[in-house]
Order: structure tokens, then sequence, then C-alpha cells
């Protein structure tokens, strides 16, 4: 279906506070800069408010709480800029503010289906500013709320990757929608935005490590995730902070021959039990979480969907949240991107044959692998390489855990909590996402081509597999 929208307001929200301190400038770390492009959520809320699609009411107080919120929250109101001696990506706080759009739209949300699912109307339910080519004048965060004509709501929140990993991102949203609430703002967590200590542990003199000091990413053969993509073709290298932004802009691009399609699955959470308890049953697995049994089966489903070579190696990769491995700990409230990638590697004739079993102990062996010291190599490699790598590419899947996120428990005080979560295209756009399914079980979101869709459903579904 097509949705009629129109945008009534655009705003600068700004923090209601304005303090001394957070007028400052954040070093971000290689993990942050590596992807600075923008990542897109809308979040589906079936209030029952007042009908005439506007609620002023609501998107006032809406709008206070984020004024409040982006005080503590400060580098959301900042800008990118580039340090002019080492040419790196930084964030300058100088209070410029969040980019807020309302609109309204006749449609209802019940004429849209099945909210989680992606469709190509939702694009227009995310704030689409015109770029600048100055990245100084391009906002950090944009959000659009749009009110429909049943009453219900969505939220279209857009930030850059570099400003905060999933965690802070989805700890930031809650925030906002605590605050809206009514909620007492002393329940929350006080966030640390300083990436000093991360910075701190991979440069001081006390750790030693390899040498990271190779000109190219790809010599860095100490590092698991670096050394599994180098013996797989390679595409989209930059070797400037600049150019690498530029780049990683065409990624978030779905392509306009519709041959890249993005893709929403289902399973029920009482299958993904069962899978658990077989797998701990046999005697084969003493643990077995629910993103390991997911990872492993997606990660097959796509590998035989795409019918690559048998004999070609192919390469599982999903992050790791580092908060807590790293030493010393960053702490739980560190909002900038703290996760490290964690890499499987290995023959697609021996992933297909091996059965479920074998393919979660190889995921499970590479989440143990993530210590303080893999973190430290990992983080230093990015930090003085000179270029960077964020590859899209058939033979790699990336699978990234947003099971841990209670979107659920979003309530920003109109009335029923989160209806649905869509996310848009991101960077990587064959990334798939695993999610809770609001309606109970989980999502896979990815993209993949569109010749290989019905059998990648086919194989999702195909639950007959061997322990």
């Amino acid at each position: 279906m097509d949705l009629e929208i129109t945008l009534k307001e655009t705003i600068t929200v700004r923090p209601s506070e304005l303090q001394a301190a957070n007028i400052q400038t954040i070093e971000l770390s290689g993990l942050d800069r590596i992807s600075p492009a923008m990542l897109y959520t809308i979040f589906f809320f079936k209030s029952q408010l007042k009908n005439d699609g506007e609620n002023p009411i609501e998107l006032e107080r809406a709008k206070r709480a984020l004024q409040r919120v982006l005080v503590s929250w400060y580098p959301a109101a900042g800008r990118f800029k580039f340090n002019e001696t080492t040419g790196k990506l930084e964030i300058d706080c100088n209070n410029k503010g969040v980019a807020m759009i309302t609109a309204v739209t006749e449609s209802k949300l019940e004429e849209l289906g099945c909210l989680h699912e992606y469709k190509p109307c939702y694009e227009k339910l995310v704030p689409k500013l015109c770029q600048s080519s100055d990245v100084s004048e391009n906002p950090l965060v944009l959000v659009q709320i749009t009110s429909f004509a049943c009453g219900g709501i969505s939220i279209g929140l857009g930030g850059s990757h570099a400003l905060f990993d999933g965690v802070g991102a989805f700890k930031f949203l809650a925030s906002w929608a605590h605050v809206s609430s009514g909620k007492d703002e002393s329940d929350l967590t006080f966030p640390n935005h300083s990436r000093d200590a991360l910075l701190h542990a991979i440069s001081s003199p006390n750790y030693s490590c390899p040498d990271t000091s190779a000109a190219s990413i790809y010599e860095q053969d100490h590092v698991a995730a670096i050394q599994d993509l180098y013996r797989i073709p390679m595409q989209a290298m930059a070797s400037d902070d600049r150019c690498w932004e530029t780049a990683l802009s065409k990624f978030g691009q779905i392509d306009p021959q519709g041959e890249l399609v993005l893709v929403t699955l289902s399973v029920k959470k009482l299958v993904v039990d069962a899978w658990k308890g077989m797998a701990i049953e046999s005697g084969k697995l003493t643990r077995c979480s629910t993103f390991d049994v997911l990872c492993a089966h997606v990660w097959k489903a796509r590998v035989m969907a795409l019918k690559l070579h048998p004999s070609t190696n192919i390469c599982l990769q999903f992050p790791v949240d580092s908060r807590s491995r790293l030493r010393p700990p960053l702490g739980e409230n560190f909002t900038g991107n703290a996760f490290v990638l964690a890499s499987v590697s290995c023959l697609v004739k021996h992933l297909l044959k091996e059965p479920l079993h074998q393919t979660i102990q190889r995921i499970q062996e590479a989440k143990d692998g993530i210590t303080d010291e893999y973190i430290k190599l990992y983080a230093k490699a990015l930090e003085y390489s000179s270029d960077k790598f964020f590859p899209s590419m058939r033979e790699l899947t990336i699978i990234t855990d947003w099971l841990r996120f209670p979107f659920h428990a979003v309530d920003f005080g109109w009335g029923p909590r989160l209806s649905g979560a869509v996310l848009l295209a991101t960077p990587v756009p064959e990334t798939a996402f695993l999610m809770l399914d609001l309606e109970g079980g989980y999502l896979v979101r990815l993209g993949i081509e569109k010749k290989h869709v019905q059998n990648l459903i086919n194989n999702f579904n195909n639950f007959d597999f061997k322990y």
C-alpha cells in the first residue's frame, strides 16, 4: 500500500538546560568510526487517543521529554567534526539539537497489516532531511512522529551508529519514553558517553600486544574476525574517514532494481525452546541460548539458499558486547560502541553437513574467545590501521542480537505500549537482526537477493535437522 503523509512541522529540539560541562568534544574510538551511517527504526503505538490525527498534547509532552533527556544525553544534540590534526571523526557537543518532524496521515495502522514486516511505504515514516556534504551541519539524531487517523502514533528514529551502539540507542529511546510517560527521572541511570576508558585501555603502556601498526587492517592476522575476512573476497575499503563515510552511505541504499529484498521471518518460542531442549538432552551441549540456536539456524538457512560452491570458504560474524568483558569494565551505562565481532569460518560443505549442535558449538567457542586481550587487539587494530572494513559479500553472514532489547516495555504514556517495531535499511542490509516478536516468539530481519528469497523462507521453515 501507499501512505500519504503530510508534514506539519520541523523543529530543532535542544536540551532544556545548558550545562557548561556538556560543551565538549568527544574523541571517538575505532569501534565508533567504523560505521557513522544512520540507522533507522520505526516504533508503532496503537494508542486510543483522539481520532483527529493531531494528538497535540501527546506531541508536546514527547517534545518536552526529549528536551529533558538531552540534558544527560547531550552528544545526541551535537554534530560530527574532523580533528584537524588526526583527520579522525569526533563529536562536537555544541548543542545544535535534534531534528524533530511532526506529520499526519489519513491512513489507519490496521491498514498496514503486520506492523513488523518491512514495507516500502515505511520509508515515509522516518525523517529524511537533505544531508550536507559538511558533516558538521548534519544532525546526529532525527525524529519523526506521525499521527494516524485511528489515534495511533509512529515514531521514526534515525541515529548515527558512531554516536551510540544498539545498547546505547535503546537506552536513549527508553529514557525518552520514561520521561514522556511521567515517571520519575531519578529512576534513570546516568549515561557515560566518554570513550576515554576504552581508548586508554588499548593505548596504555602497561598493555602489550602483537604489533598492530600494519598499514592495512587485513594484515592483522592475530585478530580472528579480521583474519577470517582476509580469506574471502574483499569489498569496500577506504583509507580515510572522510572517504569512508561516503562509501558507507551507499550501503544503506536498497538496489533500485529491487534485487535486494528485506525479509522478515518468524518462529514461535515453543519451537526454539524445543530446539534448545533437544540440543542439551542429546548430551552434545551443556548450555544453549536462544541466540545460539537461532544464529546457527539462520546461518545454515542463508548459506543453503545462496547455493554457494561446496568448497567456498564462508564466514559467520556476530557482535559481542564487551562492556563487562573488558578489563577494567566499561560499565553498563557506557553509551558508545562497545561491540566487537566474533567470527566463525569454515567451508560450505562442512556447515551444511554438520548437525546443528556442532554449529552451535562453533558459535559458543567464538563467543568464549572474546576475552579482554581479544577486545583490545580488535579495538587497537581499528584504531591504528590506515583503512577500515565493513564488507558486504555473499560469503559473509552477519547476525546481530537484538533479543536483549525489551521493546515491548517502551511506554510513552500513550495508552497501550509498543505494538510493533521495524528496522529499515542498515549500513550492510544483508545483516540478519534477531528480535523479539511483540506477539510472542522471535523475528529475523535480513536482506537477501530477490532470486533467493523463497529458498531462504523454505530453509528457515524446515526444522528437520539432526542434533
